[in-house]
């Protein structure tokens, strides 16, 4: 088979190809006709050629263009999933350089090759090879003139390999932690989203260390980015020694499993990676269950019916005949089982803090609630205000539980209470499944809507906080905006003529009297 871009290349050309396929001199290398052939049209096109031979020498496929973006098939004839592929790969570079390439270099490890060919090529004709090779030191290459390769030479090597040489995987220790972060819309502040998501993915120890970003007004149905995208995409994995893909978005689980297929590499999406916060910062018995919700209502509409999912189950007084039901519907009943129990376990949760906020009314204590933007400082001002002792931490979602504390003022006693930081295009069923945590805000006397003034991103952060409130129903409750860390500097868009605002920075205390002072005024007047 010929894969890759065949666009504008003769059909008699490529019938030509076709036919060189097949059992070739298992003594050689590689053929030299064949290569030969590669050499006339790689000029003739000013394009990649390369083919494929296995440890017999038959030549199983050729490809058209950079080898490592042209989708091949499975081509492995490994007998485990830890040892060489069996393949030699032997490709053109029009260039007429035989050097081999990071990208070359990387993809002998990364798909297992057996060895790594290129062909410097100009005016038609091979001007040099570099083929390399695993050995025990490591790569090791080994330059000819023209197509002079000593084949009793390299073929000895690579058996050597294969009997000494520990087999070899294809991903790299570590490269788990090890992500590519990629962006595919419209949007203007691409970069800026990309660099939150780079935050989300260093708050789970994860290390992002390349991004990509496609202009796209809508994604793809299969590969959300495309597929003529997926080559840029594994390239850069390739390159870089990456074993993870983190999109910037929500992925159904079609594409999930498709890209994952087409590249062999985990693949997240940025709901997932919250959810995988959540479940690491949730300490409480509450917030464990509210953790679980929301994976649950989040997992429910990506199942799919695929393979086993669809076999269909008999039992019980359906045993002697019917369909039964499919493992899919078996599956869905379950999630949906829990998801009531849990939604009753945190029922009966917000009831008691409804019973305690109803106690806190009668006894006339007022509230306080602290919201904002994930990361804009709420922990540290409330341990500024209360030395509650919250977590601090530079990460986003570092604390999710909600804590209280009482402050004593002369004019009066009220509750300041630190609730779970907001984020942007956080799916609805977090939102819900938080709601009894975020109802703190809802029946609060006052709000203390914290923002990060150095952030260039405030406006649109504080109008994504605003949207939260109003969907839980606290969009009426009196405000304060904090501008918090001013020490920072504030940012060049900085721009607040609200006479209910105060600068602050509840890391040098700068402007807290001040915020305590108007806090005053707002529970119990002047």
């Amino acid at each position: 088979m010929i894969y890759g871009n065949t666009e504008g290349i003769k059909r008699a050309l490529l019938w030509q190809l076709d036919e060189m396929i097949g059992n070739q001199d298992k003594n050689l290398f590689a053929d030299r006709e064949v290569l030969l052939f590669l050499a006339q049209l790689t000029t003739k096109y000013n394009r990649e050629f390369s083919v494929f031979i296995n440890q017999a020498g038959k030549i199983l496929a050729f490809a058209v263009g950079d080898f490592s973006t042209v989708k091949l098939p499975n081509l492995s004839q490994k007998r485990s999933k830890a040892g060489f592929s069996g393949i030699r790969c032997i490709h053109t570079h029009p260039s007429g350089s035989s050097d081999l390439s990071s990208a070359d270099l990387s993809a002998l490890k990364a798909n297992s090759y057996d060895a790594m060919c290129a062909v410097g090529v100009r005016e038609g004709k091979p001007i040099s090879s570099s083929v390399a090779l695993m050995g025990e030191t490591g790569i090791q290459v080994f330059k000819y003139k023209g197509l002079d390769f000593d084949d009793d030479f390299l073929i000895s090597e690579i058996n050597h390999a294969k009997n000494t040489l520990k087999p070899q995987v294809k991903v790299e220790e570590g490269a788990e932690k090890r992500a590519l972060l990629v962006h595919c819309s419209q949007e203007k502040d691409a970069e800026y989203s990309l660099d939150e998501l780079a935050s989300l993915a260093k708050t789970l120890g994860i290390e992002p260390k390349a991004r990509i970003i496609q202009r796209r007004s809508q994604p793809d149905r299969e590969f959300f980015v495309g597929s003529g995208k997926l080559g840029e995409l594994a390239m850069a994995c390739q390159v870089g020694g990456l074993g993870l893909i983190i999109f910037d978005h929500q992925l159904s689980n079609l594409q999930t499993a498709k890209i994952q297929e087409a590249l062999g590499i985990t693949v997240l999406d940025r709901p997932t990676l919250i959810l995988d916060i959540f479940a690491k910062h949730a300490l409480t018995s509450e917030g464990k269950l509210q953790v679980e919700l929301a994976s649950l209502r989040h997992l429910l509409p990506t199942l799919t019916g695929q393979g086993v999912s669809m076999s269909r189950q008999r039992g019980g007084l359906y045993a002697m005949g019917g369909s039964g039901e499919t493992k899919l519907e078996i599956d869905r009943r379950v999630i949906r089982a829990r998801i009531n129990a849990l939604s009753e376990k945190l029922d009966k949760i917000k009831d008691r803090n409804d019973q305690r906020r109803d106690n806190r009314k009668k006894r006339g204590v007022k509230t306080v609630a602290i919201v904002g933007y994930t990361n804009a400082g709420k922990s540290t001002l409330m341990n500024k205000i209360t030395k509650a002792g919250v977590l601090e931490e530079d990460k986003l979602f570092a604390t999710l539980e909600s804590v209280s504390r009482n402050v004593w003022q002369e004019e009066g006693e009220y509750l300041l209470t630190d609730t779970v930081g907001f984020i942007s295009r956080l799916p609805h069923e977090f939102v819900d499944a938080f709601k009894s945590t975020l109802d703190e805000a809802r029946y609060a006397d006052l709000l203390l809507v914290v923002v990060d003034a150095s952030d260039a991103m405030m406006h649109s952060r504080y109008q994504v906080v605003e949207n939260v409130l109003t969907e839980i129903g606290a969009g009426h409750v009196e405000k304060i905006i904090v501008y918090n860390k001013c020490d920072k500097g504030v940012a060049d868009n900085f721009l607040s003529t609200n006479q209910n605002s105060v600068k602050i920075s509840a890391k040098t205390g700068e402007g807290l009297d001040l915020l305590r002072k108007m806090i005053v005024e707002k529970l119990f007047g002047r």
